[in-house]
């Protein structure tokens, strides 16, 4: 019985120091560091980017290029331009070394290439695509100031120089990974 009441009157003082005492709340790093240069990575987009928030939204630019006018393989001209608005669903620092973020992303890009045929040695017409997707994203901050972006993503595609209009849509889960290095 005298341990129930010593564990109930301690329970109790816990409570109302919680209660009583406000917690201190500290800015994320993903606050405190609101703009960001990296690279990102996916099947459809990848490049160099730039990243800004904006409170809990956030806008990246990507923009990749590569030209070879004598390429061993793939293609002679590859590009790719997007737009993402990212919005923070959660996010929370575990200490000084570790911190994270989940949230929503939409995005719209444009993309071209210029595709080489390496058995018969010649380059194939050019071929663009307009994506726009939606899928959620996971930011693992390290130190503060490196950040490795993980996302999902919805893509629907549409190519307007495809030969049919079967072959001009596409629908694909596909994955983002970035590097980037946030900065105040």
């Amino acid at each position: 019985m005298k341990n129930r009441r010593y564990i109930i009157l301690s329970l109790s003082m816990l409570l109302i120091c919680f209660v009583a005492m406000p917690l201190h709340a500290q800015t994320s790093a993903y606050q405190k560091f609101p703009y960001g240069i990296g690279i990102q990575f996916s099947p459809s987009t990848w490049g160099l980017s730039y990243h800004q928030r904006f409170d809990e939204n956030a806008l990246q630019g990507v923009f990749g290029l590569s030209y070879d006018p004598d390429p061993l393989y793939e293609s002679v001209l590859a590009y790719s331009v997007a737009i993402e608005y990212q919005r923070t669903l959660f996010g929370n620092d575990f200490n000084e070394y570790l911190g994270g973020q989940l949230y929503a992303s939409v995005f719209l890009a444009h993309t071209g290439e210029i595709p080489y045929d390496s058995s018969s040695q010649t380059a194939e017409p050019f071929e663009a695509k307009i994506i726009v997707g939606a899928g959620f994203g996971v930011e693992v901050l390290f130190f503060q100031n490196f950040s490795l972006p993980i996302e999902f993503i919805y893509n629907f595609s549409f190519i307007p120089t495809a030969s049919n209009i079967h072959s001009a849509f596409s629908i694909d889960l596909i994955p983002k990974i970035a590097l980037r290095y946030r900065f105040a």
